[in-house]
């Protein structure tokens, strides 16, 4: 079997500034340790962080999250939320990535809207994706946003506006990309236009599915994916919970 290269997701951490300030009745912190220490047992290569970040938008939370990355030692990269500020995380890394690694191209994009918690690909993204797509190689695009529709009126009202722009690019590929997102806080998958969509649950807390209305889900454990990708395009995925 070719060599894998193990990326895991983590998403939608809503970390405070303030230890043991709780988000929802969550310390989000302690939340995300154990989320690090689950990414050490599945050994992962690299770590792909796709939004809602900092709940508070407090440089310190920023300065907290990336210090406690670096501990583990692990290329890691992230992305703005709609509760993210791009200007604080930019001291530490780029609030959006690209790069290449094990035969795959590797592509962040940032669908923060200021002022808005739904998301938009601005031109300056829809011309990375573009330059993106146009590679003969397989593709792994991250995102905060929900491209497609999880089916809770609330949540959908919050998803990727004009997403039309985003899949007319996609579905012309001729390597479909394997697309994740966070934001909607909940295990979904979708096969569209040729691409695999999936949706990763949250380090923080969980929505409640198929709801008109906010609701938590108070029965799902925390979770992150992983994926292993192959350099001749082969990949697989899971989402697993934790503690």
């Amino acid at each position: 079997m070719a060599e894998k290269l193990r990326v895991i997701q983590l998403t939608d951490l809503h970390l405070l500034a303030e230890p043991g300030a709780l988000f929802k009745g969550v310390d989000t912190r302690k939340r995300f340790l154990q989320a690090l220490e689950k990414v050490q047992e599945l050994k992962a290569d690299l770590l792909l962080l796709t939004g809602d970040l900092a709940q508070d938008e407090a440089a310190a939370t920023y300065a907290w999250l990336a210090t406690e990355l670096n501990k583990s030692a692990l290329p890691w990269f992230w992305l703005p939320g709609n509760h993210d500020d791009p200007e604080l995380m930019a001291p530490w890394a780029a609030p959006v990535f690209e790069f290449q690694q094990q035969g795959w191209q590797f592509l962040g994009l940032n669908t923060r809207q200021p002022g808005s918690a739904s998301g938009r690909l601005g031109t300056q993204e829809l011309e990375r994706l573009q330059v993106a797509l146009e590679q003969q190689q397989p593709l792994l695009i991250a995102m905060h946003h929900h491209p497609l529709a999880v089916r809770s009126a609330w949540m959908d009202a919050l998803a990727l506006e004009q997403n039309e722009d985003f899949w007319q690019r996609v579905e012309k590929a001729t390597c479909p990309p394997v697309i994740i997102c966070g934001h909607v806080h909940q295990e979904q998958s979708w096969e569209h236009r040729g691409a695999q969509v999936f949706s990763t649950p949250a380090t923080a807390v969980q929505f409640a599915p198929q709801k008109d209305e906010f609701q938590l889900d108070l029965q799902t454990p925390a979770g992150l994916r992983w994926l292993d990708l192959q350099a001749n395009g082969d990949w697989n995925t899971e989402v697993v919970h934790f503690p």
